[in-house]
């Protein structure tokens, strides 16, 4: 398979793909990291969703006759040691792991958006993303305001 071309959109897609790797990795992490249960289920339905949306990404790449790379960035390695050593350090585990998870988000919505910004994004392509833009945007204000109202859940008498 060819790698993008100046004529597709496919370069875009590829950074949005890269980024939803990224934040299924992540919340996949989260998942194991967070010790209350309701949490733990919600970011490996987050991941569920990010798989498949990565898994959609791919597909638009492949019909455009574009190898996908599936794998994710360096930079979100980075992020995931640093939530490992963040959830060592500090006592408010769950809230740490939040603050990590709406700093990726924001990293993709900044991705999403850029890729809006290109003009050669093709028009089903852009209101495929406008829509997840909006999902992303949503988990980060409900991130926002359960960090901080997180109590460890205590062990069932």
């Amino acid at each position: 398979m060819a790698t993008t071309s100046p004529t597709s959109d496919a370069a875009q897609l590829q950074e949005v793909l890269t980024r939803y790797v990224d934040s299924r990795d992540g919340y996949l992490q989260a998942s194991k990291l967070v010790p209350q249960e309701a949490l733990a289920r919600n970011f490996a339905s987050i991941a569920e969703r990010r798989d498949l949306i990565a898994a959609k990404m791919a597909n638009l790449i492949e019909d455009q006759g574009f190898r996908p790379d599936e794998d994710g960035s360096p930079e979100a390695s980075v992020h995931r040691w640093w939530l490992r050593v963040r959830d060592k350090m500090t006592d408010q585990e769950a809230d740490a792991i939040l603050a990590e998870c709406v700093r990726g988000e924001t990293e993709l919505v900044r991705t999403l958006n850029a890729a809006l910004d290109k003009p050669e994004l093709l028009p089903e392509h852009r209101q495929l993303i406008e829509d997840m833009i909006a999902e992303v945007t949503l988990a980060v204000r409900a991130f926002d305001s359960a960090i901080g109202d997180l109590e460890p859940e205590r062990p069932s008498a």
